[in-house]
């Protein structure tokens, strides 16, 4: 774990300069720079599409180029943005900065997750240990957001840059680079049409069961709030309970990562149960008229997201090679984007066209059949 520690604070780093712009996102856009609502979601989407450009592009150059490289080249375009929206948080350069800084964004999570990936082989607790400190950088930057923004937005964008800063130094300094053979022929006269058959339905399976967690838990992030405020709860109330799910993250990963050992079968099983939680979630706030249904639910899809979140990068190592882990994890943050993305839309239709106690049912459901798809996933070949 100690010769992995400069990744790992690389990695909590730029999920704590995440954590610091997102939040107050659609609240700068709409507040201070007098856009709509609708203005704001697009500007959103088209952060959300240029990131997983990055992402991809930065997966196949980390795999078929130079992994440190691919780094500095996501350090690249996210630095100058950061700076120049220190600068001049104006519209419209804010947009094309925010854009810019999602493409490389993009590009720098899908070479720290090959890092990541690559070095999991001799180090199996390394994506829980990533995930652990990712959230409590998350945390930590969440709650600092709103506080720098009620001083000064460009204080915000400010600490961003900071922190992709010491990013681009510990990359420079202490992580080396990783040697690739690109020994393409050879790989593929050793991977026949069979296994490629069978790796294709576990990877598929893996993005589906992404896909659907991730529009279920932005209901959390969205569609919720209003069901909540409609059962006269109050704002803060709503935020409370993503500071009470950090907490239980932050202190409990630890605990629940001694239940299981990493084999497959035991990465399998922790899947399961964590979906099978967030399927729950939805089920224990059907129908909901006090707070504490509300705090039971957001605990239930805190272990769900321990268990199966931590889960999901392990088992997609395990059907990549040393010549495609970056373009791996990328297909599994292409399908978180794309649950993010859709997920408050899809939500919201079923809300319009139903209620709210009919679309928990159906995401409850959503999980239950995902779960039962998850069982047929397959070990690996060797």
């Amino acid at each position: 774990m100690k010769k992995n520690i400069s990744l790992l604070f690389a990695s909590m780093f730029v999920n704590m300069g995440i954590g610091l712009i997102m939040p107050i996102t659609t609240l700068y856009i709409h507040q201070d720079l007098g856009k709509s609502l609708v203005t704001s979601s697009y500007v959103l989407m088209a952060f959300s599409i240029f990131m997983v450009v990055g992402n991809l592009l930065g997966a196949q150059l980390f795999d078929r180029w130079h992994p440190k490289l691919t780094s500095f080249l996501g350090e690249g375009i996210v630095i100058p943005s950061m700076l120049l929206l220190t600068l001049f948080p104006t519209w419209p350069l804010y947009v094309l900065l925010l854009v810019l800084y999602g493409l490389g964004l993009g590009i720098l999570n899908s070479s720290i997750n090959g890092y990541i990936a690559y070095r999991q082989k001799n180090d199996s607790n390394l994506f829980t240990t990533a995930y652990w400190l990712a959230n409590l950088g998350m945390g930590v930057s969440t709650f600092l957001s709103g506080i720098l923004f009620s001083i000064n937005i460009k204080l915000v964008f400010l600490g961003a840059f900071l922190l992709f800063f010491m990013t681009f130094i510990m990359i420079l300094v202490f992580i080396p680079n990783i040697k690739i053979q690109h020994q393409l022929k050879e790989l593929n006269q050793q991977t026949p049409f069979k296994k490629n058959r069978k790796t294709l339905f576990n990877l598929t399976t893996l993005c589906l069961i992404l896909i659907v967690i991730w529009i279920g838990y932005e209901q959390w992030n969205s569609n919720i709030s209003v069901y909540m405020l409609s059962k006269n709860n109050s704002v803060q109330q709503y935020s409370f309970l993503f500071t009470i799910s950090t907490i239980e993250i932050v202190f409990f990963q630890p605990i629940l990562n001694r239940f299981f050992r990493n084999t497959f079968k035991n990465e399998k099983i922790r899947m399961l149960i964590g979906i099978l939680l967030f399927g729950a979630s939805y089920l224990s706030i059907f129908e909901a008229e006090s707070y504490w249904r509300f705090v039971l639910g957001i605990t239930l899809l805190s272990i769900g997201d321990m268990l199966a979140l931590t889960t999901t990068p392990a088992l997609l190592n395990r059907f990549a090679t040393d010549y495609n882990r970056a373009s791996i994890q990328s297909i599994g943050g292409t399908a978180a984007s794309l649950g993010r993305a859709i997920g408050p839309l899809i939500g919201g239709a079923i809300i319009t066209f139903t209620n709210f106690a009919l679309a928990f049912i159906i995401m409850a459901l959503l999980h239950a059949v995902i779960a039962v798809l998850g069982m047929f996933l397959q070990k690996p070949s060797t």
